[in-house]
């Protein structure tokens, strides 16, 4: 990939055009030109960097290593933003100010809300034990229905499931910070079910 800046923005490239136009005329071949760089084209440099944490900036010309990257910079976790809240009285009508302005309540909230991120996780947590325990509800609803056993490897399949899954709202109910919760990963490892 190449980039070209054209005074503050930046262009980008799959590949050199095959013809480009400048104050010195038209190229042809231009795709094969020995030093792009000549033309103000250089290599685009993506950096590696960890994705949960981390993001990458806009594209930016690095001069001493003469070429296009992007800056890496760690994600705020803890950043919060203002939140204005009308102030309303008991008819529900706004309380206004000296002005005549209508007054609001201000409050800092989190951007990364890790209650927030909690529910969601645990909520993805019942999601799969329901997705996994749902092809043998059939043994418990005949068992509730006609009192006929569920078979021992289904309730050992079965209280696996929901053991997990309750260790696994108990750790996600334990971590402290979005980043953790990010970083979490629910993983069953169900025993296979035997085919009826």
């Amino acid at each position: 990939m190449k980039a070209k800046d054209f005074n503050g923005q930046i262009k980008t490239w799959r590949k050199l055009p095959n013809v480009w136009e400048d104050e010195n005329g038209v190229h042809l071949n231009f795709r094969n030109v020995s030093d792009p760089s000549a033309y103000g084209f250089y290599s685009v440099v993506k950096p590696s960097y960890d994705s949960i944490s981390q993001r990458l900036g806009a594209i930016e010309f690095d001069s001493e290593n003469e070429v296009f990257t992007y800056p890496v910079i760690d994600i705020d976790f803890d950043s919060t933003h203002e939140v204005h809240t009308p102030i309303v009285d008991e008819d529900g009508e706004a309380v206004l100010d000296s002005d005549g302005e209508p007054t609001y309540d201000v409050t800092n909230e989190r951007n990364y809300n890790i209650d927030a991120k909690k529910l969601e996780l645990i909520k993805s947590v019942k999601e799969e034990a329901n997705r996994l325990l749902t092809p043998t509800d059939w043994y418990i609803l005949r068992k509730a229905e006609r009192s006929v056993d569920v078979p021992s490897s289904v309730v050992t399949e079965r209280g696996s499931i929901i053991t997990k899954a309750a260790g696994f709202e108990t750790a996600i109910n334990a971590l402290t910070t979005y980043e953790s919760l990010l970083r979490y990963s629910i993983v069953f490892f169900p025993v296979e079910s035997e085919e009826l």
